[in-house]
């Protein structure tokens, strides 16, 4: 299963990779829709990711949910699988930290319930079925927060209706596909 789960990873990760600009944005922009489409504005608490790599954007929604005054949280990794979770005041107070990832210049953690996890992925499935990056960091986090409604966010060139899942792997409530032309 580790063979064919690193196999699916490097290969989806190549055609994301491959993605130009334009379909970057234009996806961006069919999430952040479908998102605000099915989420009252009201004050909430979200989790999510800044997006590296070609990862399937959540800038706008974050741009939105700080405008609307909402607690925006994202993850910092941590050893032994673990998301110390920091609260983003700015879109522009960035620093590079572990595997590339972006967080705020200045770490104020957050320990809260929150309404919604936006969850990044490698692969997902039809039937809700995420395969991250192998760390384990997210199915951890998840467990911890099953009262959060988790929404995968992902391209449709990341679907696959064969992932090898296993046990421990936290199943979507939802998830939001952005079409894109594959060339």
């Amino acid at each position: 299963m580790k063979l064919e789960k690193a196999a699916l990873r490097k290969e989806v990760i190549k055609k994301r990779l491959e993605l130009s600009e334009q379909q970057v944005k234009s996806a961006e922009k069919y999430i952040a829709a479908t998102f605000w489409e099915n989420s009252p504005e009201d004050v909430a608490v979200l989790h999510t990711y800044i997006p590296i790599n070609n990862e399937a954007s959540t800038l706008a929604i974050i741009d939105k949910a700080l405008k609307l005054g909402w607690k925006v949280v994202v993850p910092k990794t941590l050893p032994g699988r673990k998301l110390k979770n920091l609260v983003l005041h700015s879109l522009e107070d960035l620093k590079e930290e572990r595997f590339g990832t972006l967080i705020p210049n200045v770490e104020e953690e957050y320990t809260g319930t929150y309404d919604y996890v936006l969850v990044p992925g490698v692969a997902f499935s039809k039937e809700l079925g995420r395969m991250g990056y192998g760390g384990g960091y997210y199915d951890t986090f998840l467990s911890q927060h099953s009262s959060s409604k988790k929404i995968g966010i992902t391209y449709s060139l990341q679907m696959n209706d064969n992932l090898p899942l296993e046990e421990h792997d936290v199943k979507m409530d939802q998830l939001i596909i952005a079409p894109v032309n594959e060339s």
